[in-house]
């Protein structure tokens, strides 16, 4: 099983983030899904953070495992920085135009 350390948090971003990661990879989600015998949605429930128990936590890791840790953290960390920069750009737009 997969041993990340960073601090993932769960939702649209994730998801979409590991969906990347498994396509680069030359497979998808949905095919990973099928191969590992779960329902596409109870492994969404898992990226999206809906499932956060003990069962949920675990699939979480192991998707996030199969579709390539590095991928994913590479890629999480691009979207969270773009995420920011974008509040912050709204948050100054916000304060010129008090």
């Amino acid at each position: 099983m997969s041993k990340f350390s960073k601090p993932y948090q769960p939702g649209a971003i994730l998801h979409e983030v590991i969906v990347g990661a498994f396509r680069a990879s030359g497979t998808s989600f949905e095919a990973w899904c099928k191969n590992s015998g779960i329902h596409p949605s109870t492994a969404r429930t898992a990226t999206y953070g809906q499932s956060g128990g003990t069962q949920g936590r675990a699939l979480l890791k192991r998707i996030i495992a199969a579709a390539g840790e590095e991928m994913v953290s590479a890629g999480y960390s691009k979207r969270m920085i773009a995420e920011a920069s974008h509040l912050s750009e709204a948050t100054d737009d916000a304060k010129a135009s008090s």
